[in-house]
């Protein structure tokens, strides 16, 4: 596992260099002024805050006190930046940016966006959006405070093969289902590609990722089955499951199915608990060996009062 994760590390690292000489050749050009980097990061983080404290901007960009305080002395002599005394601990100092210094991160937030433009538009349409999704992904990782937004949609040609791959990933590494659940999944995704029953399937879609979808789908006269429910893991606890759920059975009930019904496993406790919150009802449990030995498939059922 240690030569796994150094190996991981390596590849970090080499990425870093990768990147840190794309970001070098902008720099050279979005900082062609006065400011180095470290000087264009303070004033963006007090642009963006508003107002805040030097304590603040040496937690924030972790750098140390002094050069941070050499720093916001040259910025107060260049008039870029106005020191009030705080209302709250008259020990500390608010710090704000004066118009000068607005103008001056103004000048640099253009100047950056016109070349990360210049980098981007060396990409097709579909590279830019991949990059994007890749960035977007990359910070959600990495911090868990991001705000992990996205749209629900209906499923445009080409995803249902994207879906059945992150059913068959996830499972696989979640609960150890291999080659068996994962026919199971693209024979069910085939069929309902050919034969085209009453139903929808929904995506939910994060910056061109899709992370998470849903469907119903018509099995008989009245009777809908709730199916390709899936979350991924970075965005399970966020309210999207939920929000799923919540398009599906509104589209039940608008399209008056009398009854809905599902399949899960009972480890999944998670999506159990939804579904009981729902009105979903346990009606049927067995043990099968189908996907491995030892799974508990379960069948939950509701019906609607249309």
């Amino acid at each position: 596992m240690i030569k796994e994760l150094e190996k991981r590390a390596l590849e970090v690292r080499d990425f870093n260099r990768f990147y840190t000489n794309i970001i070098g050749l902008m720099d050279k050009t979005i900082l062609d002024s006065p400011y180095s980097l470290a000087e264009a990061r303070v004033l963006l983080e007090i642009d963006t805050a508003g107002q805040c404290t030097a304590s603040d901007l040496t937690k924030l960009l972790q750098i140390d006190p002094g050069y941070l305080s050499r720093i916001l002395s040259k910025f107060t002599q260049d008039k870029f930046v106005i020191k009030d005394r705080s209302s709250v601990d008259r020990r500390a100092q608010v710090l704000t940016l004066s118009d000068k210094g607005r103008q001056t991160i103004y000048n640099l937030y253009n100047e950056s966006t016109i070349q990360a433009s210049k980098i981007l538009e060396k990409l097709t349409n579909e590279e830019q959006k991949e990059l994007i999704g890749h960035m977007v992904a990359m910070r959600n990782i990495l911090d868990k405070k991001q705000d992990k937004t996205y749209i629900i949609r209906t499923l445009n040609p080409g995803e249902a093969g994207y879906i059945a791959y992150r059913h068959c990933v996830l499972y696989e590494k979640e609960y150890g289902l291999g080659g068996t659940f994962e026919q199971y999944v693209m024979d069910a995704l085939t069929k309902y590609l050919n034969e085209q029953p009453e139903g929808e399937v929904w995506v939910a879609e994060n910056i061109g990722r899709i992370v998470g979808s849903i469907a119903a789908v018509s099995t008989e006269e009245g009777i809908v089955q709730l199916r390709w429910f899936l979350i991924e893991p970075e965005y399970r606890g966020s309210g999207l499951g939920r929000q799923l759920m919540t398009t599906a059975m509104e589209y039940c009930k608008r399209k008056k199915f009398r009854q809905v019904y599902l399949w899960t496993f009972q480890d999944l406790k998670a999506a159990r608990h939804l579904y009981k919150s729902f009105g979903f009802s346990l009606t049927e449990q067995a043990e099968s060996d189908t996907w491995k030995s030892g799974v508990v498939e379960e069948r939950w059922d509701m019906v609607l009062n249309n």
